[in-house]
């Protein structure tokens, strides 16, 4: 019995000592953390807060200040994880939940963006002027499709959209298109006036996205299609259903696409990966895989995209899709590529300039390799689009 008792207390003391040692090595490092946090040390504080945290000598303040520096550095992905630390410990943390905010903000993020500001006081979204309803922004769009191929005319693309905020977890994305195109056929071609049938087309896409967490996201689609060709009318309605999950480096985002496109029968199951290595916006690359069913014929469709920034405002983004694009449904189901010819390749550059604080201009280029599928040879087309978009 006194041997048992004499174990616990050497073990009771040994407790204490640890504690004690723990406690003094937490102090230590909250002592030089605050040092280098005053002198703007932003490096060399991530250094040192990292090799701390590994090291066992954790805590919210630790993490605060490396966060902030990460904020300062433009690391935004990685200051997240550090804010998202923070608010574990401490939920009630304003000025780490309004600094988690603005990060999100910084990397197009929105809808974790809103999430934190969901927590957020009355007195600090006033400051910041922000409320639970409100317009997000706004985009034009206005492209035009040069085919190489005679018995095909110019097409022309419009779009016009707007995003809404409709609660702090609730975004409602809109989008009217139109598109139209010529085209020339043999028995169908008045050769004098040379006039064909036109691809005439009205669109309406609406896309719903819910914050389940701070870092999981419900995504919800519906796009609608009026089609006429030929004196036929087809309406055509398409479906999305997927899931977004945004880690420090990494989001990862699994959908289903379903429904009738024209008289065919459509189900695109979509896998999308989006790496950030610096943690911002200066260098990125989007990877998607898509297995397409279009009425019992399958297709792969892989999608590679790579973006950084060259210059203060300016950014470019190189991109190539493979695979038979035969009604390819992109960007969310916002884009359908349901032409008469389907595309088997295309690549291209864009251009995005911020203009001032509000507008975004984009310019982009893409080259296609398409099928003419009434005559079962391939041609080129080249387009252009232009857009701005203006965030509120």
């Amino acid at each position: 019995m006194e041997y048992r008792k004499l174990t616990l207390l050497f073990a009771l003391l040994f407790a204490v000592l640890v504690s004690h040692a723990q406690d003094h090595k937490l102090a230590v490092a909250d002592s030089t953390a605050e040092q280098l946090y005053d002198a703007g040390d932003w490096k060399q504080l991530i250094s040192f807060v990292n090799n701390a945290v590994a090291d066992n000598a954790d805590s919210p303040a630790l993490r605060f200040k490396c966060g902030y520096a990460y904020m300062l550095t433009g690391s935004y992905k990685a200051a997240i994880s550090q804010f998202n630390r923070v608010l574990l410990k401490d939920p009630h943390n304003t000025t780490a939940r309004l600094y988690a905010y603005y990060c999100n903000t910084y990397i197009n993020n929105n809808s974790t963006a809103f999430y934190n500001a969901s927590h957020l006081d009355t007195a600090t979204l006033h400051a910041i002027k922000l409320s639970p309803f409100s317009l997000t922004d706004a985009v034009l769009e206005s492209g035009i499709k040069l085919p190489n191929n005679h018995e095909r005319d110019n097409g022309f693309f419009e779009r016009a959209g707007i995003g809404l905020r409709l609660s702090w977890r609730l975004q409602l994305d809109q989008s009217f298109m139109f598109f139209k195109q010529n085209i020339f056929r043999s028995g169908y071609i008045d050769y004098i006036n040379q006039t064909g049938k036109t691809d005439r087309q009205l669109e309406y896409y609406a896309k719903v996205k819910y914050s389940l967490t701070k870092n999981i996201s419900l995504l919800g689609a519906y796009h609608y299609l009026h089609t006429s060709y030929r004196s036929n009318i087809y309406q055509s309605n398409l479906g999305l259903f997927g899931v977004k999950y945004d880690t420090r480096y990494v989001d990862l985002q699994a959908d289903v696409n379903f429904g009738k496109l024209i008289t065919k029968t459509l189900k695109q199951y979509d896998a999308r990966v989006d790496f950030y290595p610096l943690g911002n916006l200066n260098l990125y690359t989007i990877s998607k895989a898509s297995v397409s069913n279009l009425s019992g014929a399958h297709s792969f469709i892989y999608s590679q995209s790579i973006g950084f920034k060259v210059l203060d405002k300016t950014w470019l983004e190189t991109a190539a899709t493979f695979g038979n694009q035969d009604d390819y449904l992109d960007a969310d189901g916002l884009y359908v590529y349901n032409a008469i010819d389907p595309t088997k390749f295309k690549c291209g550059e864009s251009v995005f300039y911020q203009l001032g604080n509000h507008a975004l201009l984009n310019l982009n280029y893409f080259y296609e390799k398409k099928t003419d599928i009434y005559r079962a040879v391939n041609y080129n087309q080249n387009s252009v689009t232009l857009g701005i978009t203006w965030k509120f």
